[in-house]
């Protein structure tokens, strides 16, 4: 039999964690295509080309990902999305962009 002892811990401090958060919005008409390579024939990002299914009007991207740039357009945050979400091809989508500091 194993006998595990227990162990109490305490912790005091303080410390001020400041919250930012930006709304950043994506309107219908932006952002429209992907970056993924698959779309382009022997995946390279270089060709213009579309492959046909990326051509669909119904086509639509998946955003995976949010960067958040300064007005010399430098990138200061990168968020990651928990799952890819489907950008809707009528009307605009906005997503809250949250951190620490």
């Amino acid at each position: 039999m194993t006998v595990i002892p227990n162990f109490i811990m305490r912790s005091e401090s303080s410390r001020t964690i400041y919250e930012v958060e930006v709304f950043c919005t994506v309107e219908e008409g932006e952002f429209n295509m992907t970056m993924n390579p698959t779309i382009r024939p022997n995946r390279d990002m270089n060709s213009q080309t579309i492959l046909p299914f990326a051509t669909h009007s119904e086509f639509s991207p998946y955003i995976t990902t949010i960067g958040l740039y300064n007005e010399d357009g430098e990138l200061l945050i990168v968020g990651k999305l928990g799952q890819p979400i489907k950008k809707p091809l009528h009307g605009d989508i906005t997503f809250c962009v949250r951190w620490d500091m």
